[in-house]
């Protein structure tokens, strides 16, 4: 099947040069190696789209070629295939990491496979990771349509703006899910489908015409359908219709045939956070042209940019309209223009203990005088929310064993005694990360996490889970090797909040060719 599929894009790729011109065709090609003392580092887990593992050796090779076609003004198309094959994993040595096409008309876009792309609007290598759309798994098979870029809203002189996306799709990790967890007997569910969709505004452009501008959003996400395997032996398979769907995507209660935790609910697993963000351009001038680097900056402006940001999270409707109010993400981010010793820096902090309070409130819902025998069926309640878990998926937003969100709700990998669940969720962090050249062609990261973890409300830990992880990378990339570099990593964890205290390091040796 996977040779097939290889096959089917060549030839659509070979057929499209003899109609189309304007392509770009990129091949991209790294090698990996790594080592640790147990398992590996924190920071040499997360934040690489969950290609390395826990196992405390890492070796793999990995290939990938990438196509870039513009048909005219309006119309474009990408597409791309990457794999990669070696030791990373306890359940395969080989696999295929991205395979998707991408269709631009004007500034909405379509996207179709599994793809690497990054959506959050944190920082990807420096912040300790979004709360829903991280880059720590791998990339969930999906239909998406969305803008492509903020859109200006008519009649709002170029001051207001929108964004947004719409997506469904399939968790592919159900034969890892049954291999590591059917044995056991312990819950999960297999063939889960997903949701997802974003709304965001902006009022200002800093990029070309004002010297700040502040942004907020929703983003919000689902699991549904799927087959439940409870830990009593029951299998029930959620219902998967249209109507179904549309009572997901609306966070209604479960329909005919759903589980007895949609009925009264919202129908599946659901979460999401909120997002407040100000940014502000020091020193340049407000508006300069942006276009030689990934975020479009002048090579003569000499500017740096000032941003801070509030992530809220939520998992039901109390948390959305901030009922856990003092449950966030707070940070503030430098970003400079110039190839410089500090270059970039993120400072957060992250607080998740309250979810609504230790004590679950309820709150009869149903009209009165209507159906008076079933009042003490129909209610809702706040407290508790026990973020990442869920009665009917206890994988929670995690894909092939990791978390989908921040990677401090330790994945579900971590677990030692078979549970599939995120069971710390209750805690206080601290992050620094700063990142820089020390010489021209010599960049480095720097990543340091503190931490406290309670665990969760109905099964806190025996002892508070403390623990500090850091993670070094330094790059180099020569001039005269185009697109060639090499990367040392380097991580130690202290404590028990990373799981345990560990060390390791890994080289990574990555070229890339332009083919057309």
């Amino acid at each position: 099947m996977r040779q097939k599929t290889v096959f089917f894009l060549l030839y659509i790729y070979i057929c499209s040069q003899s109609v189309f011109g304007q392509t770009k065709t990129t091949v991209q090609s790294s090698a990996f190696g790594a080592f640790s003392s147990e398992q590996m580092p924190f920071w040499m887990v997360n934040h690489n789209w969950g290609i390395n593992s826990l196992n405390d050796n890492n070796l793999y090779l990995r290939a990938g070629a990438f196509h870039e076609q513009k048909l005219n003004d309006d119309w474009s198309f990408e597409a791309g295939i990457d794999g990669l094959g070696g030791q990373f994993s306890a359940t395969d040595n080989y696999r295929i990491q991205q395979l998707y096409g991408r269709l631009d008309w004007k500034k909405i876009r379509l996207d179709i496979g599994m793809r690497e792309d990054y959506t959050s609007f944190l920082n990807p290598h420096l912040s300790s990771g979004d709360m829903v759309n991280s880059n720590n798994a791998r990339p969930v098979l999906q239909i998406k349509m969305g803008f492509n870029e903020f859109i200006p809203v008519p009649f709002a002189r170029s001051n207001f703006f929108i964004k947004g996306d719409f997506a469904v799709g399939k968790y592919m990790d159900s034969e890892y899910l049954e291999t590591n967890f059917a044995p056991s007997q312990k819950r999960f569910a297999s063939d889960v489908l997903s949701h997802n969709k974003s709304i965001y505004f902006r009022f200002g452009d800093i990029q070309h015409k004002h010297r700040q501008q502040f942004m907020f959003g929703l983003v919000h996400a689902a699991q549904w359908g799927g087959t439940l395997y409870k830990a009593n032996g029951e299998v029930f398979k959620q219902p998967r219709s249209v109507g179904d769907l549309v009572r997901v995507v609306f966070a209604k209660e479960g329909g005919e045939g759903a589980s007895g935790n949609d009925k009264p609910y919202v129908s599946g697993s659901q979460w999401g956070a909120w997002l407040f963000k100000y940014d502000i351009k020091l020193g340049g001038i407000a508006g300069q042209a942006r276009n030689d680097t990934p975020g479009g900056t002048a090579r003569n402006d000499k500017s740096s940019q000032l941003s801070v940001y509030i992530q809220h999270f939520f998992d039901d409707g109390s948390g959305m309209t901030f009922y856990n109010w003092c449950d966030n993400l707070v940070g503030v981010e430098w970003q400079s223009r110039t190839k410089s010793l500090l270059s970039g820096a993120v400072a957060e902090f992250v607080y998740t203990k309250h979810q609504g309070g230790p004590i679950i409130y309820y709150f009869d819902i149903a009209p009165k005088g209507e159906h008076p025998e079933h009042h003490d069926q129909i209610v809702k309640g706040n407290g508790k929310d026990n973020y990442y878990n869920n009665g009917d998926y206890p994988q929670g937003p995690s894909h092939y064993g990791k978390t989908l969100g921040t990677p401090l709700f330790l994945s579900p990998e971590y677990n030692t005694d078979g549970a599939v669940n995120f069971k710390g969720n209750r805690l206080i962090a601290y992050h620094l990360g700063i990142e820089g050249y020390i010489l021209p062609e010599f960049k480095y990261r720097l990543l340091l996490t503190s931490g406290q973890n309670w665990g969760q409300y109905d099964l806190p830990f025996k002892e508070i889970h403390s623990g500090f992880a850091s993670g070094l990378d330094l790059i180099y990339q020569p001039e005269k090797l185009q697109d060639f570099d090499i990367k040392l990593s380097m991580g130690a964890d202290d404590g028990n909040f990373f799981g345990r205290s560990t060390g390791g390091a890994a080289l990574t040796i990555s070229k890339r060719f332009t083919v057309l």
